[in-house]
């Protein structure tokens, strides 16, 4: 059962990994990865949240469809500051839409394995399913250090993600004003590494909110399908 929601009061927290261990594999079918770039500056933003939302109580939820979501910093300047914005993940965002020749940088946007997804605006669905069956990955976490094990030998990228669940902050300002905005799947670290194999990852102990889940998913060097992925909730400490 996830811990009941709570309003998110101060911009940090400070996590200690140094008892935590904990490992998850899947050589299996890939799961899609889904990520919606939002921000709580973003009137637009509340609805795609929601339908993320809706993912958790996917039967699929992890080996079907890992949900992301990425909040931008760029809409800081208008009136509201997000707490979990960064400008790495703004970066992110212009990144994968340089690569993947998408329409242009804006909230809610969303991608469903590096593509450009427009489907929301049209209130369809978010659409997932699995890829070809793929070696065995492995994660490891013991105390603040990430361990990736492929049993693959294609060079890839291997990203990682913390991700915080059940969350809501009051906006006092800005275009969603008055508003409580409720917050599943919110990426609180994250990081990539090219390589092959085996990587390893320090976790950043000071994150906007105790995160409850991971991800981990295997790409090409230029995006693309994921090629193998693993995901599932920290067993809490």
């Amino acid at each position: 059962m996830r811990p009941a929601l709570f309003l998110l009061m101060s911009a940090t927290t400070a996590l200690s990994f140094s008892a935590f261990s904990q490992s998850w594999q899947s050589n299996d079918s890939p799961a899609t990865v889904v990520e919606l770039f939002t921000s709580e500056g973003c009137s637009s933003c509340p609805p795609a949240e929601a339908a993320l939302n809706n993912l958790k109580d996917s039967d699929g939820l992890w080996t079907r469809v890992i949900p992301l979501a990425f909040h931008v910093d760029y809409w800081n300047y208008i009136g509201w500051a997000d707490r979990f914005a960064k400008p790495d993940f703004s970066q992110r965002q212009r990144q994968k839409v340089s690569q993947s020749d998408a329409s242009g940088v804006y909230t809610p946007g969303w991608f469903i394995n590096d593509q450009e997804w427009r489907g929301f605006f049209s209130r369809q669905p978010v659409p997932y399913a699995n890829g070809p069956k793929a070696e065995r990955l492995t994660a490891s976490i013991n105390g603040n250090t990430l361990r990736v094990d492929y049993e693959g030998n294609d060079r890839l990228n291997a990203n990682f993600a913390l991700l915080a669940m059940d969350l809501a902050t009051q906006v006092k300002r800005g275009e969603n004003r008055g508003k409580t905005l409720e917050h599943d799947f919110v990426v609180v670290d994250f990081a990539a590494k090219y390589g092959q194999r085996h990587w390893q990852f320090t976790l950043d102990s000071d994150v906007a909110a105790k995160p409850s889940a991971f991800a981990v998913w295997l790409t090409p060097q230029g995006g693309g399908d994921p090629v193998q992925t693993v995901a599932g909730w920290l067993t809490p400490q």
